[in-house]
């Protein structure tokens, strides 16, 4: 049976070009490659290649993909990253980034793949910030597509800056509430407190008095540990 993932004469001559650092002939090599043999080296470039490279050399050879084809290759290069992660720093923000501001549908692809991996607040804002993100709205979907206790900790802190939108606010966390995960349903105990929620029914076992939520919200460590109680 032949292993559509795998090509040894495609193999071959990506490894001469990858640790040439050819990173244009890499692109121009793949426009020449039939469509099986595309997504081929497109495999074996996020499995293999790429997870074997430094983070500078990741970045560029990454931002030389999604330039030449991002439906192909964003995906690809993040899922990549997120499985040799170990090891590997986002600080500096890599300039592959910012190439993608005002790319909404490319923005929406990359949160949803490196959230869940990503444990630092301050780096999902620096991401945030580097993609040129500043909508409250689409930062709080990107959050609740991917909940995880940083997830949950800057939505709270996006929740607040949009406080007076007491719709979205009810919104949201009923939302939380049908998730059926015991971490949504505890934010939305934690929303509702933080908010006065009254509108959004639930029978919340999580109990946060008034003066805690000061603390709550402006300290993540406070926060995960109340989050998971």
């Amino acid at each position: 049976m032949v292993d559509k993932h795998y090509n040894p004469a495609i193999a071959s001559r990506l490894r001469v070009l990858v640790d040439g650092r050819q990173w244009s002939f890499i692109t121009q090599y793949l426009s020449k490659l039939s469509n099986a043999q595309f997504r081929t080296a497109g495999y074996m470039l996020g499995e293999e290649f790429m997870t074997q490279l430094p983070d500078a050399d990741f970045w560029a050879l990454a931002q030389h993909l999604v330039e030449y084809d991002a439906k192909a290759f964003l995906i690809t290069v993040l899922k990549s990253w997120v499985r040799s992660q170990s090891g590997r720093s986002l600080t500096p923000v890599p300039s592959f980034f910012p190439m993608l501001q005002g790319r909404e549908e490319d923005q929406r692809k990359t949160l949803m793949v490196l959230l869940p991996s990503l444990t630092s607040p301050e780096l999902v804002l620096t991401l945030v910030s580097a993609m040129g993100i500043t909508q409250p709205s689409v930062r709080i979907n990107a959050y609740l597509r991917s909940l995880t206790p940083t997830t949950a900790f800057l939505l709270t802190k996006t929740l607040q800056e949009v406080e007076d939108d007491r719709p979205l606010l009810i919104r949201t966390a009923s939302f939380l509430v049908k998730l059926n995960m015991d971490i949504a349903f505890n934010l939305a105990s934690m929303l509702c407190s933080l908010f006065n929620l009254e509108e959004v029914k639930g029978t919340f076992s999580l109990k946060v008095q008034p003066y805690e939520l000061s603390y709550l919200t402006s300290d993540f460590e406070a926060f995960k540990k109340a989050l998971s109680f």
